[in-house]
């Protein structure tokens, strides 16, 4: 896993000023979490939030979206979106 949270942070401070996002396909994924993997979603969200970033879009079969947690950004056209604020 954090292969895989080095591979994501890389991504995105790479790419950052041209996607704001990166982008894990299915082939990465099945190597932590296994397809048929019960709450699968929830774990890749957890693990994200763990290490700093959000899980913005998920598709089974297909890929998995992560921004950094602390800006919200709109993964179709890049705008930053402001900062996330939680109440606690």
């Amino acid at each position: 896993m954090k292969i895989l949270a080095g591979l994501i942070r890389r991504q995105l401070q790479l790419e950052a000023n041209d996607l704001g996002h990166c982008a894990v396909y299915e082939q990465e994924l099945q190597r932590v979490w296994p397809i048929t993997e019960e709450n699968r979603r929830a774990k890749i969200a957890a693990f994200a939030k763990r290490r700093g970033f959000r899980l913005a879009y998920y598709k089974q079969g297909l890929c998995a979206i992560f921004v950094e947690d602390s800006t919200v950004h709109d993964i179709r056209t890049g705008e930053n979106l402001g900062t996330i604020s939680e109440s606690v």
